[in-house]
């Protein structure tokens, strides 16, 4: 390398970093979008299971109906005939005792009513429900839809800044020595950064301290410097920024 092409490296490095870090950002953008429409789905899926429930719970609640109402049925046959049999009682005893058979019945029978008439108001409140849930799912999957189609358009976005990005970075690349690209990149691999600044002579990658030859030749800024700790490439920003073109 010629005297000046170690700050030409950095200032690519620099430049490299700054368009990996916004790359890394938009495939974030990107990467984000399929798990955020899984879970709008999942509402919807969730508004088809609360409907299914709902309806389910009301063909019960007519099933019980009509068990109370066949119950009302058999409890009318019988009180009906206990009445016939009234008119062939030969004793007081036994009139009596038919009697209080009859105000039996008609105590059975009254209850069965009383809980036919409390089951219509339970499938009243059961078809609310239904007729809610209907309309929360129509509600669900329009959000959904709205929502797809908004994050298609976002993700149509996103693609086009990250191509963006990767031809600048291309761009870039090709302008940083191949031996140069390659410690960079180790380090961007393993550590998401390949190039920090150094700041009171502390690499502000890992923290730990430069030694004095470190820190010279960094003031120096002949040779490219990488921190013996995480292996980062390491920059001084006032002097680069001082020996901006």
């Amino acid at each position: 390398m010629t005297e000046d092409e170690p700050r030409q490296q950095t200032f690519q490095l620099v430049a490299l970093a700054e368009v990996d870090a916004r790359r890394g950002e938009v495939q974030k953008l990107i990467d984000a979008v399929p798990r955020i429409l899984a879970a709008r789905k999942k509402e919807s899926r969730d508004a088809e299971s609360i409907l299914k429930a709902q309806r389910e719970k009301l063909q019960g609640f007519r099933t019980h109906l009509k068990s109370l109402e066949l119950d009302l049925a058999e409890r009318e046959a019988a009180l009906s005939k206990a009445n016939g049999n009234l008119l062939t009682a030969k004793s007081n005893a036994e009139y009596s005792l038919l009697m209080a058979e009859i105000t039996r019945k008609k105590e059975e029978k009254g209850k069965t009513e009383e809980s036919i008439l409390e089951q219509f108001e339970v499938i009243k409140q059961g078809e609310r429900l239904v007729v809610e849930a209907e309309q929360r799912l129509v509600e669900a999957q329009s959000e959904y839809v709205e929502f797809e189609q908004r994050a298609l358009r976002e993700l149509d976005s996103h693609h086009a800044d990250l191509a963006k990005h990767d031809e600048r970075r291309e761009q870039i690349r090709r302008a940083i020595h191949g031996d140069v690209l390659k410690i960079y990149d180790r380090a961007y691999v393993a550590l998401g950064t390949g190039i920090v600044p150094a700041e009171g002579r502390t690499c502000q990658g890992c923290f730990s301290l430069l030694t004095p030859n470190d820190a010279n030749r960094l003031l120096a800024a002949r040779n490219l410097v990488v921190c013996k700790m995480c292996s980062r490439i390491l920059y001084d920003p006032q002097v680069l920024q001082a020996s901006s073109p």
